[in-house]
């Protein structure tokens, strides 16, 4: 069992400052990091700006699973009662951040709205949706070793 790999992202729309947007992922991630920036147009032809990073080693996705759990705190609880419905059917386990609580410093789980979106690709052997349950169980209660 382990993670294969995370992505990191957010919108920044035209209303908001990239740099704040910035910030607000950088809440999440306790060690230097690039973000690619991709220009596209949003639903009302609006430009709008896509920040993502990926994290593929293991020891970076380790310390970022492990300084998430952490700083969600109590809020794993409410993850845990939705784990089911928080993880898709290729086993990616996605989470969202609210966008104006880690810019602020603080890392807030969301049912939706303006976040930061986190999606983490969960990987045992054999492939089965009970055993990606308990793996992503497991991450939560007790990080990521």
């Amino acid at each position: 069992m382990k993670i294969d790999g995370v992505t990191i992202s957010a919108i920044c729309y035209t209303t908001e400052d990239p740099e704040k947007v910035a910030k607000a992922i950088g809440t999440l991630v306790p060690f230097e990091f690039q973000i690619g920036v991709t220009n596209a147009t949003g639903h009302y032809g609006n430009p709008i700006k896509f920040f993502e990073i990926g994290l593929r080693k293991k020891r970076e996705i380790k310390q970022f699973w492990n300084h998430l759990m952490e700083r969600l705190g109590d809020q794993r609880k409410i993850v845990l009662e939705f784990l089911d419905d928080l993880i898709d059917e290729e086993g990616v386990l996605h989470l969202r951040i609210d966008k104006q609580s880690a810019f602020l410093g603080n890392v807030e789980f969301s049912s939706g709205g303006d976040s930061v979106m986190v999606r983490v690709k969960l990987v045992t052997y054999p492939f089965r949706r009970d055993k990606i349950l308990e793996f992503a169980e497991k991450l939560i209660s007790q990080g990521y070793d």
